[in-house]
């Protein structure tokens, strides 16, 4: 039995040396002499004022940007097609007594005049301006 102790026994301490810890590089050694790399990392924007679509960027090891896309370590984003404009695109209203124009956004689909000096786009009035204590006329 002691020779089963005294043989486990140095079999543990032997491991326990052998995977000791291991020691912190030295202040000032480079990240490549420890065989590791460093990257920046790029980003690129782009308006999508050619499409008329949301801004786009990526962010990567590489990137570029031409008129309706950016690319980041070889993958490509598109700009977006903005929607058609909505039913109510052409609707307006001149405010009277006044060089002001009423529109609903492009967007709209529901508008309709609510007032003489008010329209509404999808439920949201939007009024005319008018000088303090002045009434619209209906």
């Amino acid at each position: 039995m002691k020779t089963g102790s005294l043989l486990l026994a140095v079999t543990t301490m032997l491991l326990m040396a052998a995977c000791g810890p291991v020691d912190a590089p030295a202040p000032g050694v480079a990240a490549e002499e420890l065989g590791q790399s460093t990257a920046e990392l790029h980003t690129c924007t782009n308006s999508c004022s050619a499409t008329g679509g949301p801004s786009i960027s990526c962010t990567g090891n590489s990137c570029s940007s031409a008129s309706n896309y950016v690319v980041c370590d070889g993958q490509y984003t598109y700009c977006q097609q903005p929607p058609p404009p909505g039913p109510c695109a052409d609707f307006t209203l001149h405010c009277p007594g006044s060089s002001t124009i009423l529109r609903c956004p492009t967007q709209t689909q529901v508008c309709m005049e609510w007032t003489s000096c008010s329209i509404q786009c999808d439920g949201v009035e939007r009024r005319c301006p008018t000088p303090s204590g002045t009434v619209c006329p209906l």
